[in-house]
């Protein structure tokens, strides 16, 4: 029996092994030529770039959390404010009320109290020194209504108002350091300094005075 060709053999061997026959250098640099968006690409891959743009119950529980604790800080802040404008407000008017009344009826206890008490009543340069406290106390007490005034009609003028009247007492701290009064007095008068500092950055920072400025202008 005559042997079959090699070429014969190796095709029929290639075919009961169920394989293709090598393919010509051709057709081999052809499908390496091939474009990489032509080539598929394995479904594992797919599987990574799908997941990598989801986020993770972490991420997710941390965006959830900023809104949670941005508002309560807001509004803790909003009430605040008002709540020192409110009692800021009523213990400035009411108080300078009350000094410009003293002026009046206690010439010497308000002298005392400012740093600069006056001499014996009996004396007639102690009642022209009354003549200050008089007129201080007429500035207290005028003070005093007008911020009631502006506190009940025109809230939002607060803000303009306190933030003029902030010199006020501390004029009256360096009067009273330079006449050479008490530590005491000097410390009351810084004191009140700081609390209409208070009183008009509370003003500026309170939400409620816009508002009830747009519901006046509409």
């Amino acid at each position: 029996v005559r042997a079959a060709p090699a070429g014969r053999r190796s095709r029929g061997a290639a075919a009961d092994r169920g394989t293709s026959p090598r393919l010509p250098g051709a057709a081999r640099s052809a499908a390496r030529a091939r474009p990489a968006a032509a080539r598929p690409r394995p479904h594992r891959r797919k599987r990574r770039a799908g997941g990598s743009s989801r986020r993770t119950p972490i991420q997710e529980s941390a965006e959830a959390a900023v809104p949670l604790v941005a508002e309560p800080i807001a509004m803790n802040t909003a009430s605040l404010a008002h709540l020192l404008y409110v009692v800021g407000s009523m213990c400035l008017g009411v108080g300078l009320c009350v000094l410009g009344v003293l002026c009046f009826f206690l010439p010497h206890t308000a002298a005392e109290m400012y740093g600069l008490p006056l001499q014996a009543e009996c004396s007639a340069p102690a009642r022209q020194d009354e003549a200050w406290v008089l007129a201080t106390g007429f500035r207290d007490l005028f003070l005093g209504i007008i911020t009631l005034a502006l506190y009940l009609t025109q809230p939002q003028a607060m803000r303009v108002y306190t933030s003029c009247l902030v010199p006020l007492p501390l004029a009256d701290a360096l009067l009273a350091l330079a006449y050479q009064a008490e530590p005491l007095a000097v410390a009351t008068h810084l004191g009140g300094t700081f609390g209409v500092l208070v009183l008009a950055i509370a003003a500026r920072c309170d939400p409620a005075l816009d508002s009830a400025g747009k519901g006046r202008s509409a």
